[in-house]
C-alpha cells in the first residue's frame, strides 16, 4: 500500500518569474509544467512523465483507482486532466512515476485518463530506474552532473548511477476546457540585458572558449533548440518564447515559425563540424557577407518533420537560403520588443492566441 503521496522535483523555484506570474493574473488561460520528458536519439519525444514520492508498506494491494484518486487529490482533477491531454497531443499517455527512498524502489504507471492507470513496470531499486531512464533515452551521458545539495535524495541516486531523471518543459498553455494550444519557453536574460537578447547568436556559436590544449571552441544552443524544436514538431502546438529579466519591464514576445539546424556531422567528421561552427560563430559575431557566404555555400542544414511514429530530417543542401528558410536559423512568425511596460504581455499574448 502507497501512503503519503508528496510531490518533490529537481526543478529551481520560478518564484522570481515576474512574466509567468502577470500570465497567470492577467489571461484566462491554464499554466502548467511536466517535470518529466524524455527524447530519444532518434529525435522523438517518448515519454511524458509527473512523479511523486511515496511511503509503501511493503504490500501491493491497493487498487489501481485508489491510487488514481490519491494522485487527483495530490495535483488536482484539472491540472491532471491537462497534463494528460498534452500528453495526447504528443500520441502518448502520461507516465506517472511513484517512488520510495525508503526501500529505494519505483513503480511506473500509464495514465490514459484521469481515472484509468495502468502499472507498466515495478524496479527494484534507483539504479535500475536510472538504467530505464537510459535506455528509453537510447544514449548515456558522459558529463559530469552539477550536484546541488538541495536536490532531492532521488534525483541525487540516479545522477550517482549515470542518468538523471529527464529535463523539464518550463511551462504549457491550455484554454477554458483544458485542451492545450501552446508550448510556451521562458528565458530569463541574466547575462544580457533583454532588449539586446538575441537567441541566434548563441544558436549560431557566438561564445568561444579554449579547452584544455588550449584549442578554440564554440559553445552554441544547438541541443537546446533542438529540444524545443521536437516538443513543437511532434505536437503540432504553437511555441512561444517570453524573453524578461529580474528588476527590469523590458520583455520580447516571440513566435517560433520554424528552426532549421546546422547539419554537424559530429563524430564522423570532427574537422567539418569545428569549421562549421567557426564560420558560424564569425557570422554571429561580424554578422559580414563573407561569413554568411561560407555557410550558404559549404555546408548542409536541416529541419525536423514528425510522420508518426518517426521524425525525419529534411536536409537542405548549398546553397542554403534565409529567404526559403534552409539557413541555419531560429525564424520566428512574429516578435515583438517592449520597453518599460510589462502591462503589455498579457494582452500581447492573448491577441496571438
Amino acid at each position: 500500500m502507497f501512503s503519503n503521496f508528496r510531490k518533490e522535483t529537481s526543478e529551481r523555484s520560478d518564484s522570481d518569474n515576474w512574466a509567468k506570474k502577470s500570465l497567470i493574473d492577467g489571461t484566462p488561460f491554464h499554466y502548467d509544467s511536466i517535470e518529466g520528458c524524455n527524447e530519444n536519439n532518434l529525435d522523438v519525444a517518448t515519454h511524458l512523465m509527473e512523479r511523486a514520492r511515496v511511503d509503501y508498506d511493503g504490500t501491493d494491494n491497493m487498487a489501481l483507482d485508489d491510487i488514481c484518486a490519491a494522485l487527483i487529490k495530490l495535483e488536482g482533477e484539472d491540472v491532471l486532466i491537462r497534463k494528460i491531454n498534452f500528453a495526447n497531443a504528443f500520441r502518448l499517455r502520461l507516465t506517472y512515476v511513484l517512488y520510495c527512498d525508503e526501500t529505494q524502489q519505483v513503480w511506473i504507471y500509464e495514465m490514459e485518463g484521469v481515472r484509468s492507470l495502468r502499472l507498466v513496470s515495478k524496479m527494484d531499486g534507483y539504479a535500475a530506474f536510472s538504467e530505464w531512464i537510459a535506455n528509453v533515452k537510447g544514449w548515456k551521458s558522459t558529463k559530469i552532473y552539477r550536484e546541488t545539495a538541495d536536490l532531492p535524495f532521488f534525483d541525487k541516486e540516479l545522477r550517482r548511477f549515470g542518468t538523471a531523471w529527464p529535463t523539464n518543459i518550463d511551462c504549457f498553455i491550455s484554454d477554458a476546457d483544458n485542451n492545450p494550444v501552446a508550448i510556451l519557453e521562458f528565458q530569463n536574460a541574466k547575462t544580457t540585458s533583454v532588449k539586446d537578447h538575441c537567441n541566434n547568436e548563441f544558436f549560431l556559436c557566438k561564445q568561444e572558449y579554449r579547452d584544455s590544449n588550449g584549442a578554440i571552441r564554440y559553445h552554441d544552443d544547438i541541443r537546446r533548440w533542438m529540444s524545443q524544436e521536437i516538443l513543437r514538431v511532434q505536437s503540432g502546438l504553437r511555441l512561444f518564447i517570453v524573453t524578461w529579466a529580474q528588476d527590469c519591464d523590458d520583455f520580447i514576445l516571440k513566435e517560433v515559425e520554424r528552426i532549421t539546424f546546422p547539419d554537424l556531422p559530429f563524430a564522423v567528421d570532427w574537422e567539418m563540424t569545428n569549421n562549421y561552427k567557426r564560420d558560424m560563430h564569425n557570422y554571429a559575431v561580424k554578422k559580414d557577407g563573407e561569413s554568411g557566404d561560407k555557410i550558404r555555400n559549404l555546408y548542409q542544414s536541416f529541419n525536423l518533420v514528425y510522420e508518426s511514429p518517426a521524425m525525419r530530417r529534411v536536409i537542405h543542401r548549398p546553397p542554403l537560403s534565409a529567404s526559403h528558410k534552409t539557413f541555419p536559423f531560429i525564424y520566428y512568425k512574429y516578435k515583438k520588443n517592449v520597453l518599460g511596460d510589462c502591462g503589455q504581455l498579457p494582452s500581447l499574448l492573448m491577441e496571438l492566441i
